[in-house]
């Protein structure tokens, strides 16, 4: 799993400590990030235990529960914030694409993509066949669906997609295909080619067919 400490951002990004007892706390926080991103990546959430987790960081089992419950904490806190990131790439990617709204579906589709494969260990863990992480995958295509509701709503007022469509159903199913195709093309990206990925996940999107219909 990529994810990198400097990407720990929603619940680890706080005002810079000013005391050594704060550093010292931060700094052990970031060890145990970085510590766990790389077990999990390894051995998956089931296969990996917090006192593995705490040895790796080079500190005592105890100190991990001084900043992490359980090692579900840990990865939850990884994985939510790895989704910023994602949120924020897609954003970024399609204010970059400019205004033309085919530019913009194809900006957030190579995002997923990409992120599908930097981070194929977490995508594989919280989507994947199994659904290691139990619940989280949902909780994260539940924290997808206001955005994707919002875009799909404006789209559909703005004539540029099937004015049929009813907003949160049609976000709910996108969701649910996009989790799938990364999940199922992060476990083995040989299954098709990257740009093959992303045109038919631009070709499948509502906004896509309703231009092509036209």
């Amino acid at each position: 799993m990529t994810v990198s400490t400097s990407q720990i951002g929603a619940e680890a990004q706080t005002a810079e400590p000013t005391s050594a007892a704060a550093r010292s706390r931060a700094e052990t926080r970031r060890r145990l990030i970085e510590a766990g991103t790389e077990r999990f990546a390894r051995d998956g959430l089931h296969g990996t235990t917090s006192t593995q987790i705490a040895r790796a960081a080079g500190v005592a089992a105890g100190t991990f529960y001084l900043h992490f419950p359980d090692k579900q904490a840990l990865f939850r806190a990884i994985a939510f914030d790895t989704l910023a990131q994602l949120r924020g790439r897609m954003a970024a990617a399609a204010e970059a694409a400019g205004s033309d709204v085919q530019l913009q579906l194809r900006a957030r589709m190579e995002t997923l993509v990409a992120f599908a494969a930097e981070q194929r260990d977490l995508v594989r863990i919280v989507f994947g066949r199994g659904h290691e992480a139990g619940t989280l995958g949902e909780e994260m295509a539940d924290a997808l669906f206001p955005g994707v509701e919002a875009r799909l709503g404006e789209r559909i007022e703005e004539g540029l997609a099937d004015p049929g469509l009813h907003p949160a159903v049609a976000a709910q199913s996108l969701l649910a295909m996009w989790t799938r195709v990364i999940a199922w093309w992060g476990e083995d990206p040989s299954r098709a080619p990257r740009e093959a990925v992303v045109q038919t996940l631009v070709r499948l999107h509502p906004v896509y067919t309703h231009q092509r219909a036209r």
